[in-house]
């Protein structure tokens, strides 16, 4: 890929993340390549061209960096300054190495599936999930779900979490929600404490269109930021965006079951101990 800019996403609350900003400052001058800060705002379309965006943080700061570039649907690299993360790619110390592999195309572009959600004059897209939750102290609301063929479902309880297969390992997975394996195009719906017996987590089609109708006073929060406070009679529509997120995934980088393995103790625990 020839690179003629990148745009930099970074928590500068990390420790390392200035160092690493430096480093990369550095190799891109020695490459003739521009660097420019997200906060100058999305590139115009003759900027897109031969354009990355690298996060420098951790999965949080790759959700920031998807979230800023969503219409323009950049590559994104994400560079962790912790653990290994599900979302990012390389650790900051091998971020210029891993840069040189994008240069010399040893890299993949893996799209992943974001939802747009509408609700009255709110309006965007997220990456990982949408959550609609009781305003009280106790949390409980009522929510119904409708879809397509009309069917209607009641969510008594703590709420709802709609997510994609990037989200499901985020907070709904500790809701009861199943792993799904990006990048897998689909809608998953999980209940918040539920006080129904019956009611599951269900994945719906990619291309459904899901109506919440509240019935109490609930909070919205997308990607984890608080969005807005609705009264009963709102709704919520969720549907595919029509953008994706595009993560480069260098060719050498963990698979996600390794990944889901580091982080959540995933797998054969007679294979972990053999390596050990």
């Amino acid at each position: 890929m020839k690179l003629h800019r990148i745009y930099t996403v970074a928590n500068t609350t990390k420790e390392g993340s200035l160092r690493a900003l430096a480093e990369l400052k550095a190799w891109c001058q020695l490459q003739g390549i521009e660097v420019i800060p997200a906060d100058r705002g999305e590139p115009s379309l003759n900027e897109v061209e031969g354009a990355l965006v690298v996060a420098l943080g951790g999965d949080g700061t790759v959700l920031r960096a998807a979230s800023i570039f969503a219409d323009s649907a950049l590559p994104i690299l994400g560079a962790n300054l912790g653990s290994l993360g599900f979302l990012t790619q390389v650790g900051a110390s091998s971020l210029t190495s891993a840069l040189e592999g994008v240069l010399h195309d040893r890299f993949t572009i893996e799209e992943r599936m974001r939802l747009a959600y509408t609700s009255a004059e709110n309006r965007g897209t997220v990456l990982n999930d949408i959550v609609i939750t009781g305003i009280s102290r106790v949390r409980f609301c009522e929510l119904e779900l409708s879809w397509s063929d009309g069917e209607v479902a009641s969510y008594p309880g703590d709420g709802l979490i709609l997510a994609t297969a990037t989200g499901s390992t985020a907070y709904t997975l500790s809701a009861g929600g199943p792993v799904i394996v990006p990048p897998a195009a689909c809608i998953l719906a999980s209940p918040l404490a539920t006080h129904k017996l019956g009611l599951r987590p269900v994945i719906f089609p990619a291309e459904e269109v899901l109506h919440v109708r509240v019935r109490t006073a609930v909070s919205v929060f997308v990607d984890g930021d608080y969005l807005v406070d609705l009264s009963p009679g709102a709704e919520v529509i969720v549907k595919r965006a029509p953008f994706p997120t595009q993560l480069v995934r260098m060719k050498d980088a963990p698979s996600f079951f390794r990944v889901l393995e580091e982080k959540l103790n995933w797998g054969n625990e007679l294979e972990r101990e053999g390596r050990n």
